[in-house]
This record gives structure tokens, C-alpha cells and sequence, in this order.
């Protein structure tokens, strides 16, 4: 079956609860209904009702929905409440409810049934594959990691491609709903073929938006100046400095020359006082992703055939690569090590340095915000990414042209064709009755834990919206990891100035070379399933009502 899906606008949601508009930038217009709609002989059933509560209209009594999980945390607590976790917490009382609330609407019992480590599928994919009858419905993959194995000519076809479901068989996913996150789901569509889904039923995909955190005691203190710099359009409160266009790497590096006070040793370093802040390891020098994905770094672009086209050597990239040098090797920017000694257990975080009212800006997840700067003594703000200049500025765009990414630790969802047809409307109900009430339920929860009282500034919800509407992916940095990690290469070199073209072209060609001599033939052959079967597995005795 290839489900045909109504193309939904891209709106900003304006609801009353508790960040609901953060679920994502294209919901229907008001008013629009998607009708059912089918193709090739199945049917993707589907309505709107109840601010978009997807309608299913059946039960599938009996039937357990099994998740195996790869990554703690965010991921695992995505699905289910563990035995360690304090069922008390915000977040977890919501995933709780929605998961009891699931299942009493459609009779089925929801296991997480096992979780291991980031890296861990690989060796495990054999015994997952060849795991008999439904000991793994839906596979909870960690993106850096486990994408590329679906590929491999062991596992070439055990995924359902959810654009092209089998005859007759009704499935309940709608990819273009507000809760499933449409840029991951076409990024990691190839040539119509779709293995994966994630959105707000992941609370990594909302926990690992790339933002800017500013320090308000800071910002107050130097606001009359900031209003005079070049680059500030003359004004000093930094929501109108984004509204109107004028939050850019050019500001940021006239704010780390600002601000920066040395603490009398005559040294760059942590105990100094830094409009910007970076680290000297540079291999793990995240800072450098994030502001690249500011600047709307493209390392890819995608031919009309749907195959894909290494981008880097552009004249685009040369100019973000000259701007990255400038803030982190030319400006007041405050480089610091990643240990606060020589005692390999005292590790010094960034945000612990921000935390502490030591940083004016800080580029980082948002996910930071619960575990690092739920104490902090300063206030602090969230805005989007620095743009590249104000070039990048479109105020007709719904994120006026800020641009974010989410980091690679995200969940993707992927239903294992071991299930057997018959149990694929059981399963897909599943997953969409729960992103659904994740995004009304989880997700206020899960931004109230991490913002705390910023939870209900007007201001700061916008802010957000501009992030979640300026996400985006490439093809080449969803596979990074068999890309030479092209990524890192940013992070490893950006203190080369005299190497700028040198190094882009050599990258361009490397990349290219990965793509063309390997992978590209690789994905080719995994997305190409539509000729591929897979064993059916034994019937369930428990029967759909």
C-alpha cells in the first residue's frame, strides 16, 4: 500500500496548555480534516477530532506492543517508567498516564522489554532478527549508530517500509500529524521508501534541539552597550535583537569581546568572564555542531532521481568556515579544557561554567537546562542559534530564518516485519495513540521539568517556535557515521584559517568518495525492498475484535 497523506501547512501553534506549540510546525490549517485515504489496496484510517486525536476504531484486546530500546535516558524513558525512576517525577506521572490511557482505549499492553547501551544493536541484531514470534515489535534505534544496519544483507528487508504497507492492511500512522517530526521522517526517506519515524513520542527529539542560552543578569548589565555595537540593529533587548533579525555570529563575536573580563592571571580560562565559551579538546567540541547548524550548514543536497549529492565545497561553506574562525580563534571567545584539574573524575562542564554566571552565551541542547541550570542562582533565557549575518534573516519564513538541528541520539522508530502482517494495524495504533498523547501530555510536562518557571514566558515560547520551525537534517549528516564523520572534521580543523579551501575540497572529495564507492550502493540495495519478502511468523492465538 502507498499511503497517500494530505500536504499540511506550516502553522505555529497557539494553544493555551503549557508549551503545546512546540509540537511542531506543520499542523493543518484550522479547520481541515485529512479524509481516510488509500492506495494499492490498504488503508492508512485516519481522522481528526479532539484538537487532533487520531481515530481508531477498533480493539486489540489482548495483544502486548514489545519495545527494545537502544540508549538510556531520554530514549528509554520516552517508552516506559523503569524500576529505578521516581514515579513521582512530572515527567514520568505523564508517560504513565499515556501509556495507562493507550492501553485501556485499545486493549493492548505496552513493554519496554529490554534497553541497552547507544552502541549495542549491532551484536545484537542477529538474535533480534531471528527472535521467533513477536519478541520485538517496534525497534527503538539510536540514529549516529543503528540506522545504517538496517541496510546490511542480513537484515535487508525486516523493516516495514511505512510509504508502501502491504495490501489490505490498515495501518494508523500519519507522519504528516503534528507529534511525528516531518524533517527526520523525509530526511530519512529514500526515493519514497521510509523505515523510520520519531517525534514527540521521543523526548530526545525535543531534549536535544540545539539553542542559545543567555544569561539575563549579564545581558542587563551590559544592555546600553549592546545596544551601541555594529551589529546589534541599536537595540538591547535580546527578543527584539532575534525578532528583527540581528542575532548573528557577528553579534556574538562583538558580544565576547564585550564582555570578556580576564580574572588578573592574564589567561583565557574558566574562572574568567566570557561573553562566549568553548572547549580546547577539539574533537568533542560540540559548540562547534551547533553553531554550524545556526548558519544552516548544507553538506548535501538531493538530486530530482532522489539521489543524493555531496555539497561541501561551496562558496556558502567557505564563508560559515571563515566566520567559525573568527568567533573561536579571533574574538573575546574564552577556550577551556575539559577537565577543572588534572583529576580525571572532576569533569568541568560548559553549562556548569554558565550555571555559575561566568558566561553571557552559551550554544548548547535543551536538555541541558534539567540537569545543569535548574539552580541557577542568575537568571538565563533561550533563544535560537546565531544565523550565520543577517542575510540568513527571512521574515517570511515561520522561523525568520534561524536554523537548528537536533543531535544524533535520537530515537527512530522502526516496526520489525517478524510481527506479521496481522498484527501491523495493532502496532501502528499503538505508536500513533501514543505520540499523540505525548505531545498533549508528555511534552508540556517534559519542557516544564526543563524550563522551570521560563515554562510560562510568552517571550521564551516564542523563541522556541522560531527554533522547532527552523529544524532541519541533510542526507549527509544523517549518516555521518559512514561519512567520515563528516561532522567531526569541522570540529578537528577549525583552527586551520590558511587551510579553508584545502581542507573543503578534500573533504568534498573524501565524502564523495565514501558515498559513491560504498554507501550509496549500499542504501540503494536496503531501501530497494519492494521484491523482498520476509518470513511470516507463527499466528498469534489472540485475535483483533
Amino acid at each position: 500500500m502507498k499511503t497517500v497523506f494530505l500536504k499540511f501547512s506550516a502553522i505555529l501553534l497557539a494553544g493555551l496548555m503549557l508549551l503545546p506549540l512546540l509540537a511542531a510546525c506543520d499542523n493543518p490549517p484550522s479547520g481541515s480534516t485529512p479524509a481516510d485515504s488509500s492506495s494499492k489496496g490498504g488503508q492508512t484510517s485516519f481522522t481528526e477530532e479532539e484538537e487532533g486525536k487520531p481515530v481508531i476504531n477498533e480493539r486489540f484486546d489482548g495483544q502486548t506492543v514489545n519495545f527494545y530500546v537502544t540508549g538510556a535516558g531520554l530514549n528509554s524513558r520516552s517508552i516506559d517508567i523503569g524500576e529505578g525512576d521516581d514515579p513521582t517525577y512530572s515527567v514520568n506521572v505523564q508517560v504513565k498516564k499515556r501509556n495507562e490511557q493507550v492501553e485501556k482505549e485499545l486493549g493492548v499492553d505496552i513493554v519496554l522489554k529490554e534497553v541497552d547501551g547507544m552502541s549495542s544493536f549491532p551484536f545484537l541484531l542477529p538474535s533480534i532478527l531471528a527472535s521467533g514470534v513477536y519478541t520485538y515489535d517496534v525497534l527503538s534505534l539510536y540514529q549516529y549508530f543503528d540506522l545504517g544496519y538496517a541496510l546490511d544483507e542480513q537484515s535487508r528487508g525486516c523493516f516495514y517500509d511505512l510509504n508502501d504497507l502491504p495490501e489490505g492492511v490498515t495501518s494508523y500512522l500519519n507522519p504528516n500529524a503534528s507529534y511525528w517530526s516531518k524533517v527526520l521522517y523525509e530526511g530519512l526517506d529514500y526515493k519514497d521508501t521510509a523505515f523510520y519515524i520519531t517525534g514527540d513520542l521521543n523526548q530526545s527529539y525535543l531534549g536535544t534541539m540545539f539553542v542559545s542560552y543567555v544569561n539575563t543578569r549579564l545581558w542587563e548589565e551590559y544592555k546600553d552597550e549592546i545596544a551601541d555595537l555594529e551589529h546589534s540593529g541599536g537595540y538591547c533587548d535580546p527578543y527584539e535583537i532575534v525578532k528583527k533579525g540581528y542575532w548573528t555570529m557577528d553579534l556574538l563575536m562583538e558580544l565576547a569581546n564585550l564582555v570578556y573580563e580576564d580574572d588578573g592571571d592574564k589567561v583565557k580560562n574558566y574562572t574568567d568572564q566570557a561573553g562566549f565559551m568553548t572547549y580546547d579538546q577539539q574533537l568533542n567540541n560540540i559548540m562547534v555542531d551547533m553553531l554550524l547548524a545556526g548558519c544552516g550548514i548544507r553538506h548535501s543536497s538531493i538530486r530530482a532521481d532522489g539521489t543524493p549529492d555531496i555539497t561541501i565545497d561551496t562558496p556558502e561553506n567557505k564563508a560559515i568556515y571563515e566566520k567559525l574562525y573568527k568567533l573561536l580563534c579571533e574574538s573575546g571567545t574564552v577556550t577551556i579544557p575539559w577537565l577543572r584539574s588534572e583529576s580525571e573524575d572532576e569533569t568541568l562542564y560548559i553549562l556548569d561554567v554558565f550555571a555559575a554566571g561566568k558566561v553571557l552565551v552559551n550554544v548548547n541542547i535543551l536538555a541541558g537546562t534539567e540537569e545543569y541550570l535548574a539552580d541557577m542562582k542568575d537568571g538565563f533565557t533561550v533563544l535560537p542559534l546565531p544565523m550565520l549575518d543577517r542575510a540568513q534573516f527571512d521574515e517570511s519564513s515561520p522561523s525568520l530564518g534561524y536554523a537548528s538541528q537536533t543531535g544524533d541520539s535520537v530515537s527512530q522508530y522502526a516496526i520489525c516485519k517478524a510481527i506479521g502482517d496481522e498484527k501491523l494495524p495493532c502496532v501502528t495504533a499503538t505508536l500513533e495513540l501514543m505520540a499523540y498523547y505525548s505531545e498533549k501530555w508528555v511534552t508540556p510536562a517534559y519542557y516544564q521539568a526543563a524550563l522551570g518557571k521560563l515554562s510560562t514566558d510568552l517571550r521564551v515560547r516564542e523563541m522556541l517556535e522560531l527554533t522547532r520551525a527552523g529544524l532541519y537534517t541533510d542526507f549527509a549528516l544523517i549518516w555521518s557515521s559512514h561519512l567520515d564523520n563528516v561532522i567531526w572534521q569541522w570540529r578537528q580543523h577549525f583552527t586551520e584559517k590558511d587551510k579553508i579551501e584545502k581542507n573543503l575540497r578534500y573533504w568534498d572529495r573524501s565524502v564523495t568518495g565514501k558515498l559513491q564507492n560504498g554507501l550509496l550502493d549500499v542504501i540503494e540495495k536496503g531501501f530497494d525492498v519492494k521484491d523482498v519478502t520476509y518470513p511470516q511468523p507463527q499466528k498469534q492465538d489472540k485475535k483483533r475484535s
